[in-house]
């Protein structure tokens, strides 16, 4: 039937297929409930004259209804039109990065209209794949068209994920599609006798009910309509032989097509293919025969006497065992409705493989949880085996407690086993996982344990030695988060003796990373160029190790200050973490980039990135910064959270025990002491904390931090031993307003502030009151003002006006300091000198600005800010003349 109502998209998408032929690629979604027409809507887009032969090549790809879904599976569908390599890494079952590359080499090098079918059904490294694209997209020469029911009752976090870059990427849109109108239905009814109104509020203008209905008006019994879908669906199985229901039964049991060289294996002859070809429920194409919709297969999946679909099931096995290359996935989703352990622990175990090597951990831990639950009781190396696979899959998608006693599981195992490897493997797992969860003490204990286990079997290029290796890497790791530099390069350089002869490149990645972190640590900057070296030469071989070295060197920049450093590395690592899957590592550099926009005195950035780690990750270690951020921004503006975030970021700091955790969270609490004008009796033991922090290289820059917080509490703390020209040595020195000089220089402003309030010159102070009014630090100024009044101070400048606090025109604190830049003049380049940002950061501001502003030009956007009066007075009078 005709395709009505649909010219607005088809020209949407006319005009999408156009721009990429023409080297602007994206990315168009659309969305619906199931039967409103999205895929007929893709077929007749595909098929029609704007997308010919060519023009491009049309491939089509479909996600299964599977219980869990089969890894890239539209992508496996499309293999052989992608071309080498795309097509030999999938079949290969290469890392998700190489295979994500090869697509996009395939999409840049000719225009492609990749169509993904069933979008809600998605497994997570097809949901991975478009993230990767969506950010790429645009330089292609292709289009990706997707199609995905609006209407599921709880999609996918994964999915969820995407619909929300989708919202925020330019080159990628979302298309709603209405249901039918009154008019659409009476054009579709035509002479028939049926009631086009009636017809419309029964179907809610669903085109697949509404053409169901209609294409059957001869069999309606006195022009009575079906009560719903099913029945009309079923309508057209009346009557069927006993072959053709049979083979419509067995249809209804596969969640995809069934490959036309598996109906030999089932028994299908030619009769019922052609019966319900005629009866209009299957369709063929290049993936096999189906049912034209998926509500017609649940139609008649629904009407399959209780017991049955186990027989039918169990012949779709059989079948399926005789093609050479079998899909575990499908195989494992039959099993399971057969009620066929033996064959679900196989394929299962076998598909999870498969979806980890893809990179979809989350299908990955179903399937071997699958598994599991149907090992053999006696097979104690194969259930070891899957709960090391199942711990690590829970461990990547950040379910730590359920990893922990995964790998607890294991570990049983092994020992039942008699396997002592695997006992150490599965105790080094442990101090990874107890780490990340927040239990240092427990961490180290099972990381000795490990060392403990393999040492005595680590023989030179053995399996044992690899592991031993890794173990001692560990306690590596865990000496350096505690700053102990020393305890860190002995155990390094044992691993490093231990590892000699063994092929582990995780192994070498991590033991290069770990020598230029403790070298960095101890104040050889050198070295920060060489971890970046490792980095850059990773390409395509990237893992875990390179992450965490990222993970270091932003951290190390934000610590030292280096923040122009750490805006430059964050910028090219944090993408990276969703390219290749390590969502740990996201969180942590994540709240690691709120520090530094903290820092910065970008504070709804600042709070935006805490809130979304606090929301989305739970693993504790990734929570220490957001907390203390997300704390801070709310004391100093005078929010109602502060006392609840700052409590927990010093508890997590207490938990890890490690220095540069403990020293800020002390700051924090010492800060909030002086601006609420309160004590806090922990702080009786920072004298202390500060002693301690003394015998350790590279914490330094928070030591200072927390002395200075101290002498303005008027404790009398001895000053720690300071990097030369640090802002902190000179406040300690006595000489405040050169430490604000440095913090300007630094791209601090609150430093900045609070170093001038402490010269206590009422000059310095006032212009510390206007950094501090500017930042929206209203709870601090507050208190400067009245300490001021308080010494008897005249001609306190007055709190600002409502209108330039709360910033009518909806700009962020930093778009605020851009857009006083732009009205005095200044190029992209001369805002990102002063206020010590990237090019491409100040640019990406003044555009944001423009836009929130609706003005086209830097000139009127400067006319704005003085209306708005966010030019501070005394320099708007300087402009004027």
């Amino acid at each position: 039937m005709e395709l009505l109502e649909r010219d607005d998209e088809l020209r949407l998408l006319g005009r999408a297929w156009q721009e990429a032929r023409g080297g602007e690629g994206s990315i168009v979604l659309l969305a619906g409930e199931s039967g409103i027409g999205k895929t007929s809507l893709a077929r007749l887009f595909a098929a029609g004259p704007d997308v010919g032969p060519d023009d491009g090549q049309v491939l089509w790809g479909v996600c299964d209804p599977l219980g869990v879904p089969r890894p890239l599976g539209p992508l496996h569908d499309v293999a052989d039109d992608l071309g080498e390599p795309a097509a030999g890494l999938l079949r290969a079952g290469a890392p998700p990065h190489e295979i994500h590359r090869a697509l996009l080499d395939a999409l840049t090098a000719r225009s492609v209209l990749l169509v993904v079918d069933d979008l809600q059904w998605a497994d997570e490294a097809t949901i991975d794949l478009l993230r990767f694209l969506l950010r790429r997209i645009a330089g292609t020469r292709s289009l990706i068209l997707a199609t995905y029911r609006a209407d599921e009752p709880d999609p996918q976090p994964a999915l969820r994920a995407l619909l929300g870059d989708v919202a925020r990427t330019p080159s990628a849109t979302r298309v709603e599609l209405d249901p039918l109108s009154v008019a659409a239905v009476t054009t579709l009814v035509g002479e028939r006798h049926i009631d086009p109104a009636h017809l419309h509020r029964l179907t809610r203008g669903n085109s697949f009910f509404v053409t169901e209905v209609v294409s059957q008006d001869s069999s309606l019994v006195d022009g009575a309509l079906p009560v719903s879908v099913r029945d009309a669906v079923l309508a057209r199985t009346a009557g069927l032989d006993a072959g053709a229901r049979d083979l419509a039964d067995l249809l209804a049991c596969a969640p995809g097509a069934v490959p036309d060289t598996l109906l030999p294996a089932l028994g299908v002859g030619i009769g019922p293919l052609r019966t319900l070809d005629t009866a209009g429920l299957i369709a063929r194409d290049r993936r096999g025969i189906a049912y034209r919709h998926d509500i017609c297969r649940l139609a008649v999946a629904g009407a399959i006497p209780p017991g049955g679909e186990i027989d039918l099931h169990r012949r779709m096995i059989e079948a399926l065992e005789t093609l050479p290359d079998p899909d575990p996935a499908v195989l494992a989703h039959h099993a399971l409705a057969a009620g066929d352990a033996g064959r679900v622990f196989r394929y299962a175990a076998r598909a999870g493989r498969v979806a980890a090597g893809s990179g979809a951990h989350t299908e990955a831990a179903r399937f071997f949880t699958t598994a599991l639950e149907h090992a053999p009781q006696e097979a104690d190396a194969a259930r070891a085996g899957l709960c090391e696979l199942l711990a690590q899959e829970l461990y990547l998608t950040d379910r730590l407690e359920e990893a922990i006693a995964m790998c607890g599981r294991a570990i049983a195992c092994w020992e039942a086993d008699g396997d002592l490897d695997g006992v150490g493997a599965g105790h080094q797992s442990l101090a990874v996982f107890e780490w990340y969860n927040g239990n240092r003490p427990s961490a180290e204990e099972h990381a000795a344990r490990a060392v403990e286990i393999l040492t005595p079997r680590a023989e030179p290029g053995s399996r044992s030695a690899a592991l031993l290796g890794s173990a001692l890497m560990i306690q590596a790791v865990q000496s350096m988060q505690e700053s102990d530099l020393v305890a860190a390069r002995e155990r390094h350089d044992r691993a490093r003796t231990v590892a000699a002869g063994v092929v582990d490149y995780r192994l070498d990645v991590r033991l290069s990373v770990v020598d230029s972190v403790v070298a960095m640590m101890s104040g050889d900057l050198a070295a920060r160029d060489r971890i970046l070296a490792v980095l850059d030469a990773a390409g395509d071989r990237f893992c875990e190790a390179h992450s965490a070295g990222w993970s270091n060197v932003v951290n190390s920049d934000v610590e030292h200050r280096r923040l122009d450093a750490a805006e430059k590395a964050l910028d090219r690592s944090l993408p990276l973490t969703v390219q290749w899957d390590v969502p740990l590592c996201h969180g942590w550099q994540r709240g690691v980039r709120g520090r530094l926009h903290m820092l910065r005195g970008a504070w709804d950035e600042a709070a935006l990135d805490a809130g979304a780690v606090l929301t989305e990750s739970a693993a504790p270690l990734t929570h220490t910064w957001p907390s203390l951020v997300q704390g801070l921004v709310e004391l100093r503006r005078g929010g109602p959270g502060a006392d609840v975030s700052l409590e927990r970021g010093w508890d997590l700091a207490v938990r890890y025990a490690e220095p540069l955790r403990l020293l800020p969270a002390a700051s924090a609490l010492a800060e909030r002491c002086w601006v609420t004008g309160t004590e806090d009796r922990r702080l009786d033991g920072a004298a202390e904390l500060l002693a301690q922090a003394a015998t350790r290289t590279g914490t330094e820059w928070s030591a200072g931090e927390l002395a200075v917080w101290l002498r303005r509490l008027g404790r009398d703390v001895e000053a720690p031993t300071l990097p030369p020209g640090s802002p902190y040595a000179l406040m300690l020195a006595g000489d405040p307003r050169s430490g604000a000089e440095r913090w300007a220089e630094l791209g601090s402003p609150y430093d900045q502030a609070l170093a001038l309030v402490d010269t206590g010159e009422p000059a310095d102070v006032f212009a510390a009151l206007e950094l501090l009014d500017r930042l929206g630090a209203d709870a601090v100024a507050a208190k400067v003002r009245r300490d001021l009044r308080g010494r008897g101070v005249t001609g306190v400048p007055a709190r600002p006006r409502a209108t330039t606090r709360t910033n009518p025109a909806g700009l962020t604190a930093r778009q605020v300091d851009v857009l006083r830049l732009v009205a005095e003049g200044l190029t992209n380049a001369g805002i990102a000198a002063r206020l010590f940002i990237s090019e491409k950061t100040a640019d990406h501001h003044v555009s944001a600005i423009l836009a929130k502003l609706d003005v086209p030009t830097r000139r009127e956007a400067a006319v704005v800010a003085r209306r708005l009066g966010v030019v501070p007075e005394r320099r708007r009078r300087e402009l004027a003349t």
